[in-house]
């Protein structure tokens, strides 16, 4: 895919209202809080800013990268102090942009558990059990 067709769609992403546009794909979470929609919103606004500047500042710009800004805002998703509605559908979203850019996180993120969610076989599934802190 073109740069130029990839930063459309991130300038499209970020313009768009991410809970009315893509709300239907996930039932219930149109009636989450304001307040929680907004937290969403901004850190899925800033990943796609900070995607936009990185191809725009380079002519090869690294999925290496992008992957990286991705993945730094999904963390930022999980500390979040919203509700799993909002988080599982700010993953999603996350997914949606790196699809978008050509980011095979995918591939790259079946260790990593954000929340609720991690990748098998090519699916965001469930968590069945939870992670052990490093302190046990």
């Amino acid at each position: 895919m073109l740069k130029k067709d990839i930063l459309a769609k991130l300038y499209s992403f970020r313009g768009m209202d991410k809970y009315a546009t893509f709300g239907k794909a996930q039932s219930g979470i149109i009636h989450s809080p304001d307040d929680q929609q907004d937290i969403i919103s901004n850190i899925l606004d800033t990943c796609c800013k900070e995607l936009i500047i990185e191809l725009e500042s380079t002519k090869r710009t690294s999925k290496t990268i992008l992957k990286s800004i991705i993945t730094k805002h999904m963390d930022a998703i999980l500390q979040a102090e919203v509700n799993t509605e909002n988080k599982d559908f700010g993953y999603h979203l996350c997914y949606f942009l790196a699809e978008k850019t050509g980011v095979d996180i995918w591939r790259h993120s079946d260790t990593k558990v954000w929340g609720y969610w991690k990748v098998e076989e090519n699916k965001l599934k469930s968590v069945t059990r939870i992670r052990r802190s490093k302190k046990e």
